[in-house]
């Protein structure tokens, strides 16, 4: 019995240090993410920040993170994830921390472009699909070509967001009943926000750095 007890306990030792190295790899992965987008968007200066509090409600989403006015984070900057995508932008700051308020949130509104055709189109948070972690897509002519899947970015046309951040895919494309002459759709965000850890605050913008890329 005793042998067993000991057996067991070394397992579970055992797991907790395979569990620890996964963690610590995922990590290591997130990081190099993010030094490589550093590296592919020298025209942006970043603050690297961790996510530290989650705020859901029936009508917002925001995050919390560790970064704020004592290294230049104000509000307004954009904020994306390790792979550049679009998360939100800055709409509280102290001077160790910050809220994000993100693309989810039914206040959100932003200008975007179809990055294959370079139509625009209005990307908006809504009630409705919020829960489904989607965004509505309006105002395109009925003639557009916008098809599902296609990359929607921002354009420089948005108030709030730099242009040419990947946001995410066009889905559900129909055109409106009420005239025929619109069509509207969804937007599947680009970023995971049910993982994000690390996110990158863009605190200054450079020269004019190279156009997104599929």
């Amino acid at each position: 019995q005793q042998e067993n007890a000991d057996l067991k306990k070394e397992n579970a030792e055992l797991q907790r240090q395979l569990d620890q190295a996964k963690i610590d790899s995922e990590e290591n992965q997130r990081l190099r993410d993010l030094n490589g987008l550093r590296q592919q968007r020298r025209d942006f200066t970043f603050e690297a920040a961790r996510v530290i509090e989650r705020s859901t409600s029936n009508w917002s989403r925001t995050l919390t993170l560790n970064k704020g006015t004592g290294l230049g984070v104000a509000i307004g900057d954009c904020v994306v994830d390790q792979y550049g995508y679009l998360v939100g932008v800055v709409t509280e700051a102290g001077a160790n921390w910050c809220t994000v308020t993100t693309i989810l949130d039914t206040d959100s509104q932003l200008g975007a472009l179809v990055f294959r055709t370079g139509e625009v189109t209005v990307a908006m948070g809504d009630l409705a699909l919020m829960g489904q972690g989607k965004l509505k897509l309006s105002y395109l002519e009925g003639e557009s070509s916008l098809i599902n899947g296609d990359m929607i970015v921002t354009s420089n046309i948005s108030g709030k967001f730099l242009p040419g951040i990947l946001v995410g895919y066009a889905t559900d494309i129909t055109v409106d009943y009420n005239d025929n002459l619109t069509k509207s759709g969804y937007l599947i965000p680009a970023a995971r926000f049910d993982r994000l850890q690390e996110v990158l605050v863009i605190t200054d913008l450079k020269d004019a750095g190279p156009e997104i890329n599929e």
